[in-house]
């Protein structure tokens, strides 16, 4: 009988210590992935609300509206490429949230008809109107449709 005690003893530590993963390190995994997530989303709404001018720095710019189903779509992934990329300014795509009324003069100063549009920086002729991501990946490698 004391031997049996002692193993189940012997048990109970790796017990607790799934205990501990799962009321510790599980919520904190799920917060980071719920993180990871959304964090575009608040950055879509949240910043770009006022951006006093296009930074030729960048390759390229993005003219969204935070409303658009479109612009939600494509958003996401300029947010990761754009963090990817933190280091090298001239592989970042700028955004702007031309739905904020601090933004909407750029509609008229360069002629946005839709949104999203991606225009570049160095030729803001060179444009595209897209959310297909292998357009957008070549419009901003080459420039070209």
């Amino acid at each position: 009988m004391k031997q049996r005690l002692k193993r189940l003893n012997k048990n109970k530590p790796s017990r607790s210590l799934t205990k501990i993963i799962i009321i510790k390190a599980l919520p904190v995994i799920a917060f980071l992935v719920a993180g990871f997530l959304f964090v575009p989303y608040g950055s879509m709404y949240f910043q770009n609300n006022k951006v006093n001018a296009i930074q030729t720095k960048n390759e390229s710019v993005l003219f969204y509206n935070a409303n658009c189903p479109h612009c939600q779509k494509i958003y996401p992934k300029i947010f990761w490429h754009n963090v990817l990329n933190f280091k090298n300014e001239s592989k970042q795509i700028q955004t702007i949230n031309v739905q904020n009324a601090n933004n909407k003069h750029y509609i008229s100063e360069f002629a946005i008809q839709a949104t999203p549009t991606f225009m570049k920086t160095t030729n803001t002729n060179q444009r595209l109107v897209s959310i297909n991501s292998q357009q957008i990946k070549q419009f901003i490698q080459t420039g070209g449709h």
